[in-house]
């Protein structure tokens, strides 16, 4: 087999034992992932369009993306600082404050598509 594909399916195993840690290690990403459910649920039910939902489905990859992402500065910043230091605690509020952005972007675009699609 060509070593291109062994590497295609090792790492697709390392990003399933990826997403398997996140949703198992992090409450907030099991709560994100509800929240982007009801909100595909939501847009189903009002009728917006192919386009729009795809690009929920999208902003959704990519909230999910930053709690990976938050979820990792997490794990380093605990394995290198076990007690508390100032640097950490900002590395952690700083992946926070990137997953708050994401999930803020994505309601506004909820509430655009909403307001597109039920004032037709």
């Amino acid at each position: 087999m060509p070593s291109w594909i062994s590497h295609f399916f090792a790492a697709s195993r390392w990003s399933a034992a990826g997403v398997i840690y996140l949703f198992r290690s992090e409450i907030a990403a099991r709560m994100e992932l509800g929240a982007l459910a009801a909100g595909l649920v939501w847009l189903v039910l009002i009728g917006a369009g192919w386009p729009w939902i795809a690009g929920f489905v999208v902003l959704s990859a990519f909230v999910l993306a930053l709690e990976a992402l938050n979820t990792a500065i997490e794990v380093l910043v605990d394995h290198l600082s076990p007690a508390y230091a100032e640097f950490a605690r900002h590395a952690k509020d700083l992946g926070s404050a990137a997953v708050f952005f994401g999930l803020s972007g994505t309601a506004i675009y909820v509430i655009a598509v909403s307001v597109a699609t039920l004032g037709r």
